[in-house]
C-alpha cells in the first residue's frame, strides 16, 4: 500500500509540473499575424498611439477578465527563445479573474475558451528589444471561439467583443466548443480587403486574416487588461450593424467596379 501511495503520488508531482509550464510556440503553427505582436519585423518597433514612447519598465502585467458569464479555460504559450512568465501560470479554470507576469523579452500567447483549442480566439502579446514597448493584438486568425478585448492605459487597443455565434452571420466551417475555423487563415490578401463573412463584424479591431494589421497595438504602459465576453468594452474599430452594411456594400461596389 504504501509503494501504490507513493508511485501516485510520484505521478501526480511529475503531471502537476508538466501541466505548470507553458507550452512552447512553434514558427508556422499556427497562423500568425502580419505586423502582429508576434510578427518579429515588426515586435521591434510597435505600431501605438506613442510609437516614440520611452522605453517601458517591466515586468509586463496582463490581467484577464471572465465577463463572459460561463465557465472557461485558460492555457499558455511562449515563442521558441522566449523566457516564460515571470508567476509560473498554470493552465486550467479560469474564474472571474488571473493576472500573469511577464518578463522582459518575453512573447507569446494565452488561449482562452470554453475548451482548449489552440486555433481558437487568442491574445498575442510581447515585451521585446530593443524599445520594451509591450504590443498586444487579439487574433481570430485561426478561428474564433469567445470574443476578447484588450486595453492599455483605460483605452481599448484591439479586439472584438460581438458575439460572432449569435451575430447573424453562419459560420463556414463550424466545429465543436463551438469554433468557427477561418476560411483565410493562410490568406496573403492585403490590409483593407474583405475578411471571411463571419469574421466581417471584427475585421480591423481584432486579427481577421494575417495581413489585417489595423488590429495591432502598442501600449505606452506595462499593464494590459483583456476583457472576455460580450459586455467588455467593445473596440472603436469594430463595426456595428450600419457600418458593417456600409463596408459590405463598398466591397460590392469595388467588385463591380473592378469587373467592369
Amino acid at each position: 500500500m504504501h509503494f501504490t501511495s507513493s508511485i501516485v503520488a510520484l505521478v501526480f508531482t511529475f503531471v502537476s509540473s508538466t501541466l505548470a509550464q507553458e507550452g512552447v510556440i512553434t514558427p508556422g503553427a499556427q497562423g500568425t499575424p502580419v505586423g502582429g505582436a508576434l510578427d518579429p519585423t515588426i515586435t521591434p518597433a510597435p505600431k501605438g498611439p506613442k510609437p516614440a514612447a520611452a522605453q517601458i519598465a517591466g515586468p509586463l502585467t496582463i490581467h484577464v477578465t471572465n465577463s463572459f458569464g460561463a465557465g472557461l479555460s485558460i492555457s499558455y504559450g511562449h515563442n521558441v527563445g522566449s523566457p516564460t512568465a515571470v508567476n509560473n501560470p498554470q493552465p486550467g479554470p479560469l474564474g472571474d479573474a488571473t493576472q500573469i507576469l511577464y518578463p522582459s523579452g518575453w512573447a507569446g500567447r494565452i488561449y482562452v475558451g470554453k475548451d482548449f483549442n489552440p486555433d481558437g480566439s487568442k491574445i498575442e502579446a510581447s515585451f521585446s528589444p530593443p524599445n520594451y514597448q509591450p504590443n498586444v493584438d487579439v487574433s481570430y486568425v485561426d478561428g474564433y471561439t469567445i470574443p476578447i478585448t484588450c486595453s492599455c492605459g483605460g483605452q481599448v487597443v484591439t479586439g472584438c467583443n460581438i458575439p460572432l455565434f449569435h451575430d447573424g452571420h453562419t459560420c463556414a466551417n463550424e466545429g465543436p466548443g463551438p469554433i468557427c475555423y477561418n476560411p483565410l487563415r493562410g490568406s496573403e490578401q492585403p490590409s483593407g480587403s474583405a475578411a471571411a463573412p463571419f469574421f466581417e463584424p471584427c475585421q480591423g479591431a481584432a486579427y481577421t486574416y494575417p495581413n489585417d494589421y489595423t488590429a495591432d497595438a502598442g501600449c505606452n504602459t506595462n499593464l494590459i487588461n483583456c476583457c472576455i465576453g460580450s459586455t467588455c468594452p467593445s473596440d472603436p474599430k469594430q463595426h456595428s450593424k450600419r457600418s458593417l452594411e456600409s463596408l459590405i456594400a463598398g466591397h460590392a461596389k469595388k467588385q463591380a467596379v473592378d469587373a467592369f
